[in-house]
């Protein structure tokens, strides 16, 4: 089944045909026709056979580009890419391109070769595709302020990496997508997001909370303020779908406000347990329960303020302390013995 970065970038290809123009022309130099267009991606050629293909564009004077992306290697390629090239070409009588993809090194050196089959005799069939190999120098490259929307490629390729290079490939990539229009901003956001591994997320996050430790550049801001409000907006969509389950029975308005309240205490609860873990102050189980036992929100941000000066667990969750000190009480006088009672 295809992974997510792989659909999140096929849908990408699809929406916005120009994409693979710009991609192909940055890392090549050829021009590809600006009239392509998505076609049907199922090449058939009997009626209980098909071959289903990531995309296939088709434009003016019957050209096509057939595209590919690859994770791994895949022996079946072997046969499949050479014979849907055929098929397309019997069936639009002209010659396209095979253009494959990939963020590994090893799989653009088997795709070059693969589709290669000589036979004891002599006969040889023989595809070459036009392999992009999006490696660190190519991602570098990608990274084009004339270009912001190539930047999605390069956060696509980052997708298998975590060290700090990724992490600023990707910061970089958010930084160019503040260029597009707004229409597209949002939706490019979405799609880098989606492409990143969750140990790239939770370092991003974890980055984020922590600025004492890791320098926020000006890019790293704008990646940290987007992944709040895409926290908040999960929490509230948690909170709320949760109101509705419940709003069957207590009714709809009832249930969502108490859903959006759990969903917004449950995501600074988290919040607060990661920054106190960034900071090397590890929680307890009794810390821990405490913190997941509140549901006060305005406790949980005064203790998210704490945490972040904090030296110990303790000294986060406990109560704030006030700028004047309670007067001890005045010393009782001793009564003379015998004497009246004042």
């Amino acid at each position: 089944m295809p992974s997510t970065p792989h659909e999140v970038l096929i849908v990408a290809l699809r929406e916005q045909p120009g994409l693979l123009g710009a991609l192909v022309a940055k890392l090549t130099g050829v021009t590809l026709p600006r009239s392509l267009k998505p076609a049907d991606a199922t090449v058939r050629f009997v009626k209980p056979a098909e071959l289903r293909l990531d995309l296939v564009l088709q434009g003016g004077r019957r050209r096509w580009v057939l595209v590919e992306l690859q994770r791994s290697v895949d022996p079946a390629k072997r046969r499949r890419w050479p014979l849907a090239a055929s098929l397309l070409f019997n069936q639009t009588g002209a010659p396209g391109d095979v253009v494959v993809i990939t963020a590994r090194r090893a799989v653009a050196r088997w795709a070059e070769r693969v589709a290669c089959v000589r036979t004891r005799l002599g006969t040889v069939l023989q595809l070459k595709p036009v392999v992009l190999h999006l490696g660190p120098s190519e991602s570098k490259r990608l990274l084009d302020e004339r270009h912001p929307e190539l930047a999605l490629f390069a956060a696509w390729a980052m997708q298998h990496r975590h060290g700090p290079r990724a992490r600023a490939v990707v910061e970089r990539a958010f930084e160019l997508t503040e260029r597009l229009p707004r229409p597209l901003r949002g939706a490019q956001q979405r799609a880098i997001l989606s492409v990143l591994s969750e140990r790239m997320l939770a370092l991003l996050r974890e980055a984020s909370m922590n600025p004492d430790k890791i320098p926020e550049t000006p890019a790293a801001r704008k990646l940290r303020l987007f992944l709040e409000s895409q926290g908040r907006k999960k929490g509230r969509a948690e909170g709320e779908a949760k109101g509705r389950a419940e709003g069957e029975a207590k009714g709809r308005a009832e249930g969502e406000a108490k859903g959006r309240a759990e969903g917004e205490a449950r995501g600074r609860q988290e919040a607060l347990l990661t920054l106190l873990r960034a900071r090397g102050l590890s929680p307890s189980q009794d810390d821990e329960a405490r913190i997941r036992a509140c549901a006060d929100t305005a406790k949980l941000d005064r203790w998210i303020a704490q945490a972040a000066t904090a030296t110990t667990v303790r000294e986060a969750l406990g109560a704030k302390i006030s700028g004047t000190r309670a007067r001890p009480p005045a010393p009782r006088r001793a009564r003379p013995a015998g004497g009246p009672r004042p």
